[in-house]
């Protein structure tokens, strides 16, 4: 086995501190790493069920608990919609035992995981059948990698994802925090997750656009979506199977969207997106209007947007289960508008700073805010190719060649990422045109500070003029401090007067080389004429 796996020995050590018995697809997953060497890191993820860098500063009853975690929504699609919340695993498992013996079939399931765990992949995943990439490919957020890292993941071949069952999507969202206290409660919540995500915090303050203490957290989130493909009896989304259950023609389809836990402390930049519906009129009673739970976790606002995608009454039936996960590309989107807003703001502060004044721009720190700008171009290309993906993702998979709703419904996702990614690369445009200018004031700055240096060494000159001539006559006069007092006054009479004379040659040193040039122009022009005067004598 490779460096970039625990090893049998503590692998065998972990489980029988975590009293927890390998199960059949953890096995599986283990067995064909040997071939598939990238699904040794989720082999080893399910040995610690946290990221395996980890383990080390993990009691025996954090493991435990991080194994067991259960944090699962079952969203039914039928006759009406209906959504369970299961957060224990005898309650995952007695899901799963009356799955098969309930004769009130759904057409349509969609499970929304919130992290990852050793109970819930192995419980989910040998359920369904689940290609264990779909898993591995949800567990970290890193947009590049050291050499030596052994998390890494090769992105696939274009062709080849185009026919997987599933992919991930990466998207980021703007969190205020309004001390460091609470940006570090958050940092240390996001290392409770079991898959590994990370806030970056902006780091910026300036005392005339910020609040004393306050910042903000660009939080990398990641959606993965799965679809059960079209295998033998079991179909999905990408393929439609009908079974008979009592005569009865059934159909069967399923689909598990994994998605990040929330981050409970700070709250959304400027109050969040808002209500994804047009306010309603007049004549609606308060009775009839109902809105989302502004400040509660992704998942309850998500819920929410599922159930009432249909533009009336709760648990309306949408024409397809294919979309039940439309809502939360919908609110990633969202995300990605108030990014995008934020991003703006930060480089419209920029450019105000800079148009300041050069002096009273390094008087705050010039330096720091050219660094700020430097952060905002190395973040933009990554957020654009964050769009990009998901873009051909979803093309590839929700294209619609007619005029059906449910493609029609995929179809505004993408004209919103579309315009999302439009904006970045204005923003990126904007980025690079301002550390244009912010060179040219750099360099501007420079060149004011040259010809200050230049006057200084004026200054300097003038001084030289003053004391190498006193010099010169104390040297000549071989003086020290024997020589009687009239050898003090020859001195003074002869090198005061000359010092003086050299010190006026210097302040009137532009005139004089102008006169100086003035005649020398006269001489060659009546050189020139003498010249020719003496030719026409020949």
């Amino acid at each position: 086995m490779s460096v970039n796996c625990l090893g049998q020995d503590l692998e065998s050590n972990l489980l029988t501190q975590c009293r927890e018995i390998p199960g059949q697809y953890q096995k599986h997953i283990r067995r064909i790493s040997r071939g598939w060497h990238h699904l040794r890191y989720l082999a080893d993820f399910m040995t610690v069920s946290t990221v395996p860098l980890r383990y080390k500063n993990l009691s025996s009853e954090e493991r435990l608990e991080r194994l067991n975690r259960v944090n699962v929504t079952i969203i039914e699609y039928g006759s009406q919609l209906s959504s369970l919340q299961l957060n224990t695993p005898a309650k995952l498992d007695h899901y799963f035992s009356g799955l098969n013996q309930n004769r009130d079939f759904a057409k349509g399931r969609l499970i929304v995981i919130q992290d990852l765990s050793t109970f819930m992949i192995e419980k989910i995943g040998s359920a369904f059948d689940v290609e264990p990439g779909f898993f591995r490919s949800h567990l970290g957020d890193y947009v590049w990698l050291n050499t030596r890292d052994p998390q890494a993941e090769i992105p696939d071949l274009e062709a080849i994802s185009q026919k997987s069952n599933y992919f991930s999507i990466q998207y980021v969202q703007p969190r205020y925090f309004s001390s460091p206290e609470s940006l570090e409660r958050a940092k240390r919540q996001a290392e409770s997750f079991n898959v590994l995500r990370r806030i970056d915090h902006d780091g910026r303050f300036k005392s005339w656009s910020d609040m004393p203490g306050s910042d903000v957290g660009l939080v990398r989130g990641k959606v993965s979506l799965w679809s059960r493909p079209q295998n033998g009896s079991h179909s999905g989304w990408l393929g439609k199977h009908l079974t008979s259950c009592y005569l009865t023609t059934i159909l069967i389809e399923s689909g598990i969207l994994l998605v990040d836990p929330p981050i409970t402390h700070g709250h959304a930049l400027w109050s969040g997106y808002g209500n994804f519906h047009p306010p309603p009129s007049l004549s609606i009673s308060n009775d009839e209007i109902s809105s989302p739970p502004y400040g509660q976790p992704a998942v309850q606002q998500f819920i929410y947007w599922t159930l009432n995608q249909a533009h009336s009454k709760q648990n309306a039936i949408p024409p397809s289960p294919e979309l039940l996960p439309v809502s939360f590309f919908t609110m990633i989107c969202a995300q990605w508008i108030l990014m995008c807003e934020y991003i703006n703001t930060r480089l419209g502060q920029i450019e105000w700073e800079i148009e300041l004044g050069l002096s009273h721009l390094y008087s705050q720190d010039f330096d720091q805010t050219v660094k700020t700008l430097l952060a905002w171009r190395r973040r933009l290309p990554i957020y654009h190719t964050f769009v990009e993906r998901s873009i051909a993702r979803l093309s590839v998979r929700y294209s619609s060649t007619g005029s059906t709703s449910p493609f029609d419904s995929w179809k505004d996702i993408l004209t919103n990422l579309h315009d999302i990614l439009h904006r970045l690369e204005i923003l990126h445009c904007r980025a690079d045109k301002i550390m244009a200018v912010s060179m040219a004031v750099t360099a501007r700055e420079e060149s004011k500070k040259a010809t200050q240096e230049s006057h200084a060494i004026t200054r300097v000159s003038y001084l030289a003029f003053t004391f190498v001539p006193l010099s010169f006559w104390t040297s000549f006069f071989s003086m020290s401090g024997e020589f009687p007092l009239h050898t003090y006054w020859i001195y003074a009479a002869v090198a005061l007067p000359i010092t003086a004379c050299a010190i006026t040659i210097l302040a009137f040193a532009g005139s004089i080389g102008k006169i100086g040039r003035k005649i020398l122009e006269n001489w060659g022009v009546r050189e020139k004429i003498n010249g020719e005067k003496w030719n026409g004598g020949d």
